[in-house]
């Protein structure tokens, strides 16, 4: 029987956590699962739960909420052979679609027992572990905005997007091994370990997980025409090949930039230096997935 530990964030979809203790213990296997449900207070107590958990040898730690909370327990599970189950809370999901979990709460506590434990690659930037997709620029600025937003879910996020479509292209180089690899005005400079911001909007739909390799996608200085383009080829799920858009692949890359700002790492704010350093650590995480 393997151990189960839930850590779960009671304010990450408030009408999804309601009773959520007794729902899995009511519908998880006990056959399969010796459970152990335990709730956060504050942002601290998912790192320290994790660790207890690490400590308390569970076999599987199922982080229950949206992507920060799942980053938060996936960077303190790297290289520790415990698994990582996810019960989806959040507006987008990413991580958990990628890996096909249910979105429904009850179906993904019930498929648990079906779920196959897959080894996966973990980015780090400047030290910052990044499990799904970060970036700088345009989708940095759109999610510190967005800690702030009441209205959260798909429509908060919409709203907070076109607000501010006015953002300005900055100038960055990239590097990738010390190479310099492009240098220019970018909307954005995006990083995909897998393939989507969340609810099914894809960075790069040929990003893998367990490949070795980190994807950057560079959406270049547009004008107002390219906009509509690239927001075709986002709603088809092809904006990494969109004509404004570079790709390039690897494992270590550098970002300059001429000023400090926002960077996201899995959706999360976070406020860095002019130097961004990303590098993969491959096969250092075990995810459950569900396909």
């Amino acid at each position: 029987m393997k151990k189960v530990i839930v850590i779960y964030n009671p304010f990450s979809g408030r009408r999804k956590t309601k009773n959520l203790p007794e729902t899995i213990h009511r519908l998880i296997d006990k056959t399969l699962f010796d459970v152990e449900v335990w709730p956060t207070e504050k942002a601290d107590d998912v790192i320290l739960l994790t660790e207890k958990a690490i400590l308390e040898k569970a076999d599987i730690v199922l982080g229950a909420g949206g992507d920060g909370t799942i980053n938060q327990i996936a960077s303190r599970l790297v290289n520790t052979g415990i698994s990582l189950g996810i019960i989806p809370l959040g507006s987008g999901n990413g991580f958990a679609r990628h890996f096909k979990i249910p979105m429904q709460t009850e179906a993904a506590i019930t498929c648990l027992g079906k779920l196959t434990p897959v080894e996966i690659d973990t980015v780090w930037i400047n030290r910052h572990c990044m499990v799904n997709v970060g970036g700088i620029g345009f989708d940095a600025h759109i999610s510190s905005l967005f800690a702030d937003v009441k209205k959260r879910g798909l429509m908060g996020y919409t709203k907070t997007i076109l607000r501010n479509l006015n953002y300005k292209s900055k100038q960055y180089a990239l590097f990738s091994k010390d190479k310099l690899v492009w240098q220019g005005r970018a909307f954005m400079v995006s990083f995909a370990n897998a393939t989507q911001w969340g609810n099914n909007v894809v960075l790069h739909s040929g990003a893998l997980p367990d490949d070795g390799v980190l994807n950057v996608v560079v959406i270049k200085k547009f004008d107002v025409i390219d906009f509509f383009l690239i927001l075709k080829s986002l709603m088809a799920g092809k904006l990494h090949q969109n004509k404004n858009s570079l790709t390039f692949s690897g494992t270590d890359f550098l970002v300059k930039r001429d000023h400090d700002g926002p960077v996201h790492v899995d959706g999360e704010p976070l406020w860095l230096g002019k130097e961004i350093n990303i590098n993969i650590e491959p096969s250092s995480l075990r995810i459950l997935s569900n396909g």
